[in-house]
């Protein structure tokens, strides 16, 4: 998407285009891990009465408990993925919006508009310096209750500066000031 508000003067470059951002791969290695330790509890459940003594009874639940958690574990990893696949944050015209969700009934858009915003920033350290993958919060500044928080999102950092570039600049082009 590469649009830009009608041009007023020599202002107006690529840091002004219209962008989109998706997770980094950091997202995906975190789903994965944590995964992994899910089905590393699911079979140490399985494997149990290998290392204590127990009625056969009990040592049979906890092999269909552990059976039960590593299809579960494995299913949560599964949506994770795709949820983080489908995750999208983007700029138009309007404003700031995160697209998200896989299920039709969990699928939507959440966002606000360029005159609402208060500010975005990102966290810093240098894991997030090294991936290129920030966590970003974009601020209403009418309410508390809807900000975009978002963690690991790839080139972050420049994404916050291009959401912080155009609200200066559309609160300019209405003349309000900058707070």
């Amino acid at each position: 998407m590469q649009n830009d508000l009608p041009d007023k003067g020599a202002e107006s470059d690529a840091s002004y285009a219209f962008r989109e951002h998706r997770l980094s791969w950091v997202a995906y290695v975190d789903a994965v891990l944590k995964g992994a330790v899910a089905i590393a509890i699911a079979v140490a459940l399985m494997l149990a009465p290998r290392w204590i003594m127990m009625t056969p009874i009990t040592a049979q639940m906890l092999f269909y408990a552990g059976i039960a958690f590593v299809v579960c574990a494995l299913g949560l990893l599964v949506y994770r993925l795709f949820y983080i696949r489908r995750v999208r944050l983007y700029t138009d015209q309007d404003g700031v919006w995160c697209y998200r969700g896989i299920l039709p009934w969990q699928r939507g858009i959440v966002g606000t508009n360029w005159r609402d915003v208060r500010q975005a920033s990102y966290g810093t350290g240098f894991l997030r310096w090294a991936t290129k993958a920030y966590p970003i919060n974009v601020d209403n500044r009418f309410t508390d209750t809807d900000p975009i928080r978002l963690a690991h999102v790839h080139r972050g950092h420049e994404f916050v500066g291009h959401v912080n570039a155009w609200r200066n600049r559309m609160l300019r082009q209405d003349g309000e000031t900058l707070r």
